[in-house]
């Protein structure tokens, strides 16, 4: 077939259509893009991306700050819910959350809820989608509706899990104003840039190296249905949806599929469940993205090791809904020759 641009083969293998190869994906950190830059005497991220075949650029939403946040002094910020941070040059802790300051809960209301809709800096927002989409690359975007994340900030780790157990219907009204914040925020946003933007993109890391941070009935209790609103708005849109979640979900696949996700990021292969052959039964349910390990194979493997371990991905998942990619940023210390074999092999795979 003819070959497509970027946006077309991505959509099309989202959609289980005909492609002219396998769509992918390069994301890494900024130690090993200036690496890449220095040594490929490439000027940015884009120009990378581009050098590497990759076929879409994420898009973050952009936010005024003097509306999300408030600094206090060296180490402490506000949020816009009013949450207090500890932050240093590596990190960022909750050290005060809004609505259980003392470890004791407050009512909901008694906090200002910002305006999900005004917190959004409408230039730069535009500014940027319409920048990512001359790349002539499929753009990642919308709003990131981390429920899980932000219900956690909101209360405390402790008290947040402590309260699923003791106060159900306060975390479920919690879940139920975070995601209505978002909602708000991502109508906004999609009315301003929706021309510009290929595939929802959101996420919320429910998974850890084992198994999923909360138990399945948990995860169905306070976050499906608030998942299945924010994936309904998407698709209103006319836009495929793209959920993020790290670690080891394979246990509510099926409820992600409920939810309307069209693909799930990342195929994280080391975490438990989540090697390709084990989720190769939902191969056309659900499109995969990923697949190839930051753990194990990229920084320690062999180029050999890598392009084998990229073709097994692509007979086990593809050749249609899956974007191959690695399954999380590349750190500095993947050697370049691993990274040239990922995408080598991507490049040169045939689809019957």
């Amino acid at each position: 077939m003819a070959q497509l641009s970027s946006p077309e083969r991505v959509l099309r293998s989202i959609n289980g259509q005909e492609i002219d190869r396998i769509p992918c994906y390069f994301r890494a950190e900024q130690p090993l893009c200036l690496k890449i830059e220095q040594e490929l005497h490439l000027p940015d991220y884009t120009a990378i991306a581009r050098y590497f075949g990759s076929d879409a650029l994420p898009v973050a939403v952009r936010c005024q700050d003097a509306l999300s946040i408030t600094v206090l002094d060296d180490h402490h910020y506000l949020d816009a819910f009013g949450n207090r941070f500890y932050h240093t040059d590596n990190c960022a802790r909750v050290d005060r959350p809004a609505l259980a300051p003392e470890g004791e809960l407050l009512p909901i209301d008694s906090i200002c809820w910002p305006d999900g809709a005004a917190i959004l800096d409408v230039e730069a927002c535009v500014t940027a989608a319409k920048t990512v989409r001359e790349s002539g690359l499929a753009v990642y975007g919308g709003a990131w509706a981390s429920l899980f994340t932000r219900c956690r900030e909101l209360l405390g780790e402790e008290t947040f899990f402590i309260a699923m157990m003791e106060e159900p219907e306060y975390v479920k009204a919690l879940v139920d104003r975070v995601t209505d914040f978002y909602l708000d925020m991502n109508k906004a946003y999609l009315d301003l840039c929706r021309p510009y933007i290929d595939v929802y993109y959101f996420g919320i890391d429910l998974g850890t190296q084992r198994g999923l941070f909360i138990s399945k009935e948990h995860f169905q209790t306070f976050f499906k249905e608030n998942m299945t609103r924010v994936t309904k708005q998407a698709k209103e849109y006319g836009l495929p949806v793209m959920f993020h979640s790290c670690g080891s979900v394979a246990e509510i696949i099926p409820d992600l599929i409920d939810c309307g996700i069209d693909i799930l990021d990342p195929v994280q292969v080391c975490a438990a469940g989540m090697e390709p052959a084990s989720l190769a039964k939902y191969r056309g349910q659900i499109g995969f993205h990923g697949g190839i390990s930051t753990q194990t194979t990229l920084p320690f493997g062999t180029p050999q090791e890598v392009a084998e371990q990229t073709q097994s991905l692509i007979e086990l998942l593809g050749p249609n809904r899956l974007i191959v990619s690695p399954d999380q940023d590349m750190l500095g210390e993947i050697p370049l020759e691993n990274v040239k074999a990922l995408f080598d092999t991507v490049a040169a795979y045939r689809v019957r």
